[in-house]
């Protein structure tokens, strides 16, 4: 049997860390022909997991793999956002299968329009709404099917953004400005607008919203920093919690804890390695002193055909993690993705029941819960057989999604309630 080829257009964490990864360990009849990123590190990467790579499909510019032609039979699609729509249209319209990140695209236009040349090329097309694709909502979603606990009457979900997490990504990181990338409630809750969407099973109608930048502000400065930009310079860093020193060297390499976040600062993993890359990098800056404008917090409440009704809420001042309450007319349901557990109460005989352990983890963890696993295990399904259904991520149900996150951002901008226009 022939290997289906890939190429992957954006070599960064998820093309190459999540995705590529699973094809090179977990996918041994597929083969990655190519990849396209503008750092020299990812494509020297590339070339190590992949060894069999032409050097002269190694490049720094997308257009130069897709100006070969149809070199392989499905496209990776991993560059940031702004990028996804000339690349995903252009890439359909070679004939590529395609994997595309999430968010689609930084407009409901764009959206539109990816999802209008994927059905004329008649393409296999996924969204990386990873959370779908986890043992844990899987689990949750069948639950729910099964009628469990009866018609489902509302839903409360929240994305507890970790303090720690939000600072890095949201305020000093590459996703802090919505003018360079998108709005927080597209780059980071996507996921779990879509969620929803897919433990209701109907669609949104209306929308509201409510949100701002309350707190990573000049303005909340504490006194005692004075001028200080970043937290090498700050007379109050031992008394602040979201000191980068604190965050990164004595709680993370100090402890030897490193992780993603000090990974992405630099390969010298140690105190002082990761101290000196503090001075200069973006992530060193005073959490007060950056040019961020994306929300710290916000509320979303949604109503779904039938009147059914779900509030989310997205904040970045917890310990991190997620939860979802689900009210039935016969029972509720409360499940914690962070700690593993799934339990709901039967309201006839008043007893809890839990989800046993196993069944909420996958055989291959790995990242958001097993998630990108097991889109990775769909996906290259769906394309071994030819089969689509595999995709639980398609672009009718994706784009349905996404332009109910443009509805919610449009009406926390303008004090409205959005009825969404499909």
């Amino acid at each position: 049997m022939s290997r289906i080829r890939v190429i992957i257009l954006g070599a960064g964490g998820r093309g190459l860390n999540a995705y590529g990864e699973y094809l090179a360990k977990f996918a041994p009849d597929f083969e990655v022909v190519g990849a396209a990123d503008p750092l020299p590190a990812r494509l020297e990467y590339a070339k190590r997991l992949f060894p069999d790579i032409p050097s002269n499909r190694l490049v720094s510019d997308w257009r130069q793999l897709l100006d070969c032609g149809k070199i392989a039979d499905a496209a990776i699609i991993t560059t940031m956002e702004p990028l996804h729509a000339p690349i995903a249209i252009a890439a359909a319209g070679v004939g590529y299968h395609i994997l595309l990140e999430k968010p689609m695209a930084p407009t409901e236009q764009a959206c539109r329009d990816i999802v209008t040349a994927v059905k004329k090329a008649r393409v296999i097309f996924a969204v990386c709404h990873v959370l779908r694709y986890t043992p844990f909502y899987r689990a949750i979603h069948e639950l729910l099917a099964e009628g469990r606990i009866g018609q489902i009457v509302h839903v409360q979900h929240f994305e507890d953004v970790a303090y720690w997490h939000h600072t890095h990504s949201f305020v000093r990181g590459y996703n802090n400005n919505g003018d360079k990338t998108s709005f927080m409630l597209l780059s980071k809750s996507c996921h779990d607008i879509d969620i929803l969407r897919y433990l209701i099973g109907r669609r949104c109608q209306r929308v509201q919203s409510f949100g701002s930048l309350m707190h990573f502000r000049r303005e909340s400065k504490p006194r005692e920093a004075g001028e200080a930009k970043r937290c090498h310079d700050c007379a109050y860093e031992p008394r602040c919690p979201y000191s980068t020193l604190k965050m990164y060297v004595r709680d993370r390499i100090a402890t030897g804890n490193g992780g993603w976040m000090t990974g992405g600062l630099t390969k010298d993993q140690t105190v002082a390695g990761v101290t000196e890359a503090l001075r200069t990098s973006p992530i060193g800056r005073c959490v007060y002193e950056c040019d961020n404008n994306v929300v710290d917090h916000q509320i979303v409440n949604l109503e779904y055909d039938g009147g059914v009704t779900a509030g989310f809420t997205m904040s970045g001042f917890t310990e991190g993690g997620r939860r979802t309450i689900v009210q039935g007319t016969e029972g509720i349901l409360r499940a914690e993705l962070d700690g593993g557990r799934v339990r709901w109460l039967d309201f006839l005989t008043d007893t809890w029941h839990e989800v046993e352990a196993s069944k909420l983890r996958g055989v291959i963890e790995e990242g958001h819960g097993g998630g990108d696993y097991g889109l990775m295990a769909e996906w290259t399904q769906a394309l071994r057989t030819g089969d689509g259904s595999h995709i639980i991520t398609g672009p009718d149900e994706s784009l349905e999604t996404h332009i109910t996150t443009f509805a919610a951002e449009r009406s926390r901008l303008n004090g409205t309630v959005e009825t969404i226009a499909y």
